[in-house]
């Protein structure tokens, strides 16, 4: 499973990072800082992701300029994209539905909640993967 994690914090990129793998799922997990810098790794990539966790809030290009972006390139619109934000703005959340993401989930500041959230979105996503491969 290839997951492209687009999040300005470093911290919670180092929190993604662990929490990911201390479930012993088999991924590549690439980062990017802002929207931008997302949108530049799709571009040159010849492995495109699986799945992308997107936060909202970034400097440069933030969450929604990206999606109103990738959901306009041919090559990349269809990559499945999670919203993944401690946002609880409705019009951000209706904003992201309306562009095409496929999930809205808020990031959990307890640990325990966390780590359950991961866990049922990796596997989600890795279900989906290994039947969209098989057709």
């Amino acid at each position: 499973m290839r997951i492209l994690l687009i999040d300005d914090d470093l911290l919670e990129q180092a929190r993604f990072s662990q929490t990911i793998s201390l479930l012993q799922v088999d991924y590549t997990l690439i980062q990017a800082e802002d929207g931008q810098v997302a949108l530049d790794i799709l571009k040159e990539t010849k492995s495109l992701p699986d799945v992308i966790l997107l936060d909202l809030n970034m400097p440069r290009l933030n969450g929604i300029e990206f999606l109103k972006i990738i959901k306009s390139i041919p090559r990349l619109k269809s990559i499945p994209i999670v919203a993944f934000s401690t946002s609880t703005n409705l019009s951000d959340i209706n904003t992201c539905y309306h562009l095409g993401i496929a999930s809205f989930i808020h990031k959990s500041l307890k640990p325990k909640t966390y780590t359950n959230t991961i866990r049922i979105l990796i596997n989600y996503w890795s279900i989906n993967i290994i039947a969209l491969n098989k057709s």
